[in-house]
């Protein structure tokens, strides 16, 4: 039996069901961090999770984007974990703000036109 690459398994091989963009919001996630993985690019990205379906798994946001920077499909997505720091520390006495550079697309950024 083929496994899904985007997905993860218990120790019997089955199936854990990962978390929709529905339920993320739910926790306060808006945004994914987006990687290419194609030879020689490298791109990175933060984009807004608002145009996409609540019931989407998260891992599938991938197969629906391409690499702004080279237009390939061998993209990664996974947690925003710079904005969830942030959402984690603030209100308490130690703070991580976000660089001055923290853009997301889609929401401080339009999204990219091919």
């Amino acid at each position: 039996m083929r496994r899904n690459p985007r997905r993860a398994y218990d120790r019997e091989g089955r199936e854990i069901a990962p978390p929709t963009i529905g339920s993320l919001r739910e926790q306060g996630e808006t945004t994914a961090a987006v990687f290419c993985h194609a030879r020689d690019c490298g791109h990175h990205a933060v984009i807004s999770t608002d145009r996409f379906p609540a019931e989407l798994p998260f891992p599938d946001i991938a197969l629906h984007l391409r690499c702004s920077g080279c237009c390939a499909r061998e993209v990664v997505v996974m947690k925003d974990m710079a904005a969830y720091y942030a959402r984690c520390t603030s209100g308490v006495g130690t703070t991580v703000d976000l660089p001055p550079s923290y853009r997301v697309i889609g929401r401080d950024v339009p999204w990219p036109v091919r």
